[in-house]
């Protein structure tokens, strides 16, 4: 799942998107869901964080806090 569709579907903010996902800004997070010179793609490990992420959350309910 893509980081910005998985922020979409459990309507997160920009910075807990980045707690969740163990980044410590969230410039990296930001440039995902953006177009233009300072797009950035995801590495492949973020795509399976989420999609484990949406699956654990789907299960246990929604819990924003660092997992790193």
């Amino acid at each position: 799942m893509h980081p910005i569709e998985f922020k979409k579907k459990w309507q997160l903010t920009y910075d807990e998107l980045s707690l969740v996902l163990g980044y410590e800004g969230d410039y990296t997070v930001r440039s995902w869901g953006t177009n233009g010179r300072h797009k950035r793609n995801p590495q492949n490990v973020v795509y399976v964080a989420c999609r484990l992420l949406d699956e654990k959350w789907s299960t246990q309910g929604k819990l924003v806090h660092s997992y790193l």
